[in-house]
């Protein structure tokens, strides 16, 4: 037996109308979809489910006083120091000055390494794995390959499938694998070995591949 004690009454503990272990309230109301009401400043403001639920006014209610302090936290102006702002303008431009190449500033100066030569040492990595046969660096899926081309076309680096900012690569690779070899397996070990080989020789820090299985081809 249940006993919904209502709301507004003092002896109401209104943690105790909150969590099940499934993360919702007795309801069925999502606890998360809550917090994000509150945080939304909308903690006074009920739906029509929530106006005639003890369990959901009783947890916006708890939720609002926890989250008070953030709102207050949120509220106070904060003036970046001047000296702050114009290093982070000069480290926009430097990052914005060649995407082409990867920067990654150093006490001597900094290090830059252009887009085709991680294209090249992705590929290299990708032709490796066992069971490829082919891997370039570029999807002849249709949507990706027309940004692609659009996107290179008139550059020094045409084809090269790969953008770079900073330490962050996001690249993409086509491949050919043997027949009979399981493919997202494949697929995986070349993210995987790409990932590692651009860490180690290059150093970068977030990496993306993408990659698309164009084509099967039989046992050589």
């Amino acid at each position: 037996m249940s006993i919904e004690v209502p709301y507004g009454d003092p002896g109401a503990d209104p943690a105790s109308l909150l969590r099940t272990p499934d993360g919702r309230l007795a309801c069925g109301a999502d606890i998360d979809d809550l917090l994000e009401h509150v945080a939304d400043r909308n903690a006074t403001e009920f739906d029509a489910h929530q106006a005639d639920c003890p369990h959901c006014r009783a947890a916006l209610t708890e939720l609002g006083d926890l989250w008070t302090p953030i709102l207050a936290l949120a509220a106070i102006p904060i003036t970046a120091p001047p000296a702050m702002t114009a290093t982070v303008m000069r480290r926009l431009a430097q990052l914005l000055h060649d995407v082409w190449y990867t920067l990654e500033p150093t006490g001597a100066g900094s290090i830059r390494v252009a887009a085709r030569a991680v294209a090249v040492l992705a590929r290299n990595a990708a032709m490796r794995v066992p069971g490829v046969r082919i891997a370039s660096g570029r999807s002849t899926h249709e949507p990706l390959a027309t940004l692609t081309d659009t996107a290179t076309r008139h550059h020094r680096y045409p084809h090269t499938a790969v953008g770079l900012l900073g330490q962050t690569a996001a690249i993409e690779l086509a491949l050919a694998v043997t027949y009979g070899e399981p493919i997202n397996d494949v697929a995986r070990e070349v993210q995987r070995r790409v990932i590692n080989e651009l860490r180690d020789t290059i150093g970068l820090h977030h990496i993306t591949i993408n990659v698309t299985v164009d084509n099967v081809v039989q046992p050589s």
